[in-house]
């Protein structure tokens, strides 16, 4: 039977501590992924405030136009906040999506050396940020997200 050394405090501690920011790592990467689908959200939301302004006019039958007369520059200055931030969000896909990246193999790298515990739940979620991360570099690079 093998028979474990018992580590130093120290040692033991700066082991519980690299475990620590595996996690972090994790999370940020998850968060990072967030912000990526922002820009591609913010369309979405672009989209969404002109139905919704659409279905408005339906439904009050154009005296939307009488009740609110500056009704329609309320919905176009929507439109370019909205707008402004989809191109932000967009402008910084790439600096977004390699932190996503690099967080996840940082956290995966941490999270699989540690041998005391199993982080499988973590190792999974951070395997699945990076192909989703890496699906999203594909799809900005075949064109579709401008």
């Amino acid at each position: 039977m093998k028979t474990q050394t018992p580590l130093s405090p120290a040692k033991n501690d700066f082991l519980n501590f690299l475990v620590r920011l595996g996690k972090i790592f994790s999370n940020i990467s998850i968060v990072s992924l967030i912000l990526c689908l922002c820009g591609v959200l913010s369309f979405v939301a672009l989209a969404f405030i002109f139905v919704t302004a659409f279905c408005v006019i339906i439904l009050t039958l154009g005296t939307i136009f009488i009740i609110v007369p500056n009704f329609f520059d309320i919905v176009t200055s929507s439109a370019t906040i909205s707008a402004e931030i989809a191109s932000f969000f967009l402008e910084n896909f790439y600096i977004f999506t390699s932190i996503t990246i690099l967080c996840a193999i940082i956290s995966l790298v941490l999270l699989l050396l540690d041998k005391t515990n199993k982080h499988t739940a973590r190792i999974v979620i951070s395997s699945i940020v990076i192909a989703i991360a890496v699906l999203f570099i594909v799809v900005a690079l075949t064109g579709v997200i401008k």
